[in-house]
């Protein structure tokens, strides 16, 4: 069931690969699942929960159809999560979905960049294979618990795989990302490898203070888009960041 549901991903990727447009698209696409799956789960009432969906939505909108500066993608962050707060009253869902709008915002921004639909596609690769290796070398060797509180699945080897694979792929795809040093490459890969298992742990836990098992059930084996692209709220405002300034 996990093979299945990433293989329906693969499309898409291509998609993003193939076209900078229709990476946008495709975004766009990917952003409203997570809207609609963010109302479900924070359980808000029909207005305010699609007003919620609508402003996750806004920040996915590319810039060749809607130009928007920097503050913008920020306010409409610190307004989602301000909702989200009001409903729940849980810190750390709101701030989960502050980090998951500015995702989307600055996904929106490096689809502007000439080679940004590469670059995104390759940190897919890199967020992917950490996943994989942390999945099946913390199922292989299991040991200690990473925070069985919070992921009791988890463990210290399966993160320590997947920071490997994470350092080994950033290496193989230095060029898309003009690392000249092998050293950038390899300290980039572990940063990316942390911050994509921050981002999967972040996740988990909102799930267990909002109590539910999974955010939808649109990918058999990984549950919905939030659960598959959790991976990506740290990594790509931060990749932004580094690469291209505010």
């Amino acid at each position: 069931r996990r093979v299945l549901g990433a293989t329906l991903l693969l499309p898409l990727v291509f998609a993003v690969w193939y076209d900078q447009k229709i990476g946008g698209l495709v975004l766009m696409c990917i952003t409203l699942v997570m809207g609609l799956e963010v109302k479900r789960i924070t359980d808000m009432p029909p207005v305010s929960g699609y007003l919620l969906a609508g402003l996750i939505l806004a920040q996915s909108i590319p810039h060749t159809v809607i130009d928007r500066p920097s503050t913008i993608i920020h306010g409409l962050a610190l307004l989602a999560a301000a909702m989200v707060f009001f409903h729940t009253k849980k810190f750390i869902v709101a701030l989960f979905i502050c980090l998951l709008s500015l995702c989307l915002g600055y996904a929106s921004f490096l689809l502007l960049q000439p080679s940004g639909h590469i670059m995104l596609v390759a940190l897919a690769a890199i967020i992917a294979g950490c996943d994989i290796a942390a999945y099946f070398v913390g199922t292989w060797l299991g040991g200690t618990k990473l925070w069985p509180q919070v992921s009791p699945n988890k463990t210290i080897a399966g993160s320590i795989g997947g920071l490997v694979a994470a350092m080994g792929l950033t290496i193989i795809l230095a060029d898309v990302f003009g690392f000249g040093d092998p050293l950038d490459a390899l300290v980039s890969g572990l940063v990316i490898g942390v911050l994509a298992q921050g981002g999967d742990l972040l996740e988990s836990a909102i799930k267990r203070r909002l109590k539910v098992k999974d955010s939808g059930s649109i990918l058999p084996g990984h549950g919905g888009m939030l659960d598959r692209f959790d991976g990506y709220i740290l990594v790509v405002p931060a990749f932004y960041l580094y690469f291209f300034g505010i």
